[in-house]
């Protein structure tokens, strides 16, 4: 008898939610957006029967059972139904001012009525918790990335997001509002990256008026010419290709000797180059051992990837790794960017893990003022450049302007690529009125 208590207890929790859905989902096509966001303050912050009394009966259903869980969800879940379509519509004042209404005075009123004043005290503990802060992401973005008084960290809401669209327990508008924006962050990138890196070798006045989209000034063009005029960089894609094809009938242990080849990492400071190859090659080889006979799989290969992003970037206990500090601190940032770059043209599918992991590097790093944090910040920027070259849907092509120095600069490149830090300190050295970069849809 009690199960069945709680059974229909539980039905009637879901059902009264579930009208609460389909009203905003209605109105928010039907209505215009002030109506929806007048709808949505009088249901959450006023508690007002005379507009919609029906759907207010659902939400009283909720408050009378004292569920807090339910509310919030509840809550949550209309946010995110609202911002998805805002996002799709590119409504994007409408987002901010969804926002702004948990930033209204009379939250922090205390009413007469016991009920308003507990929903009015639900607002203030989901003001306070990272739901909020995740739904602050979608508002973010909306203002110049460069602002002052913002986080540092804020601007890299691309893989914050990913937080949001990989949890399964997320509500799904939820899920679909931070992948759409996600999405809609990295083609702005790749696009303002274009723009900006199309100016290489232009002095006119337009270069001046072209925003630069990453933290790195102006060696962002030095930075993209040196990695597209680089060999060693350059043919991640035809390496990754071409090592896929020659262990796919491998056993897994084969596979993963395999792997430590082909990442090949290397620096010219010679003991850095050693403890980084020994501490990959060491937990590489011991990891999942036992299936070391076995044929390697789709399964295994993501597996070992997963593995060795972990081991370069943050382990599962939120702390960097070893060898993310000494990559990032010991080296030039670029050297940890082409080893994830390698590691994830092996498996587009692993993308999503790499953003996760970014995005707790983020966490972690956004405790420390941004003047303390200059190569964690390096490094993502770096990591977008490359993504956008290499892993995106634009093709970039470089023409170096002088064709008698094209020839040595071509000779000079051969005798370096297979040590891509021995170029390190020509990063913003490089003279980039010889080149002019082109971009074009793959």
């Amino acid at each position: 008898m009690f199960w069945t208590a709680d059974r229909i207890y539980s039905q009637g929790i879901e059902q009264a939610q579930q009208r609460i859905y389909e009203f905003f989902l209605e109105i928010v096509r039907r209505k215009s957006p002030d109506e929806v966001l007048a709808d949505f303050k009088n249901l959450f912050v006023n508690f007002s029967e005379s507009h919609n009394p029906e759907i207010t009966e659902a939400l009283d259903q909720i408050l009378t059972a004292y569920n807090e869980k339910e509310f919030f969800y509840t809550l949550r879940r209309c946010c995110y139904i609202l911002i998805n379509n805002w996002t799709v519509s590119n409504n994007r004042v409408s987002i901010q001012s969804l926002i702004d209404i948990f930033s209204h005075p009379s939250i922090h009123k205390k009413p007469k009525s016991i009920k308003l004043r507990t929903i009015r005290i639900w607002l203030q503990m989901f003001i306070q918790s990272e739901d909020f802060q995740s739904l602050q992401l979608f508002a973010l973005h909306l203002d110049d990335h460069h602002k002052q008084d913002q986080k540092w960290g804020n601007r890299f809401a691309s893989y914050l997001l990913a937080y949001q669209y990989t949890n399964p327990a997320s509500p799904l508008e939820q899920r679909q509002a931070a992948n759409l924006l996600a999405q809609k962050l990295k083609n702005k990138f790749k696009f303002d990256l274009a723009m900006y890196t199309a100016r290489v070798g232009n002095h006119s006045s337009l270069q001046n008026q072209q925003t630069n989209p990453t933290s790195l000034s102006n060696n962002v063009i030095n930075l993209v010419t040196l990695m597209l005029t680089k060999k060693s960089v350059l043919n991640c894609q035809k390496l990754a290709i071409n090592f896929l094809e020659n262990t796919k009938d491998s056993s897994y242990q084969e596979f993963k000797i395999s792997l430590l080849k082909y990442l090949d990492f290397s620096v010219t400071d010679v003991e850095i180059s050693e403890t980084v190859q020994t501490k990959l090659q060491d937990g590489l080889l011991e990891f999942k051992s036992n299936h070391d006979d076995y044929p390697v799989n789709i399964s295994l290969i993501l597996k070992a990837t997963k593995y060795l992003i972990s081991e370069i970037t943050i382990s599962d206990r939120d702390q960097p790794t070893e060898l993310f500090n000494i990559l990032l601190h010991h080296t030039n940032p670029i050297n940890l960017v082409v080893l994830l770059l390698k590691i994830l043209l092996i498996s587009e599918s692993i993308r999503p893990y790499l953003e996760l992991r970014v995005a707790a590097i983020i966490k972690y790093y956004s405790q420390y003022s941004e003047t303390k944090c200059k190569s964690v910040i390096a490094f993502i920027d770096m990591l977008n450049i490359a993504l956008a070259i290499y892993a995106g849907e634009t093709r970039y092509n470089i023409v170096k302007m002088n064709p008698y120095e094209l020839s040595n600069s071509q000779e000079n490149d051969s005798q370096s690529d297979s040590n891509i830090s021995a170029s390190d300190s020509n990063i913003s050295a490089f003279d980039t009125r010889k080149y002019r970069i082109f971009s074009q849809a793959r």
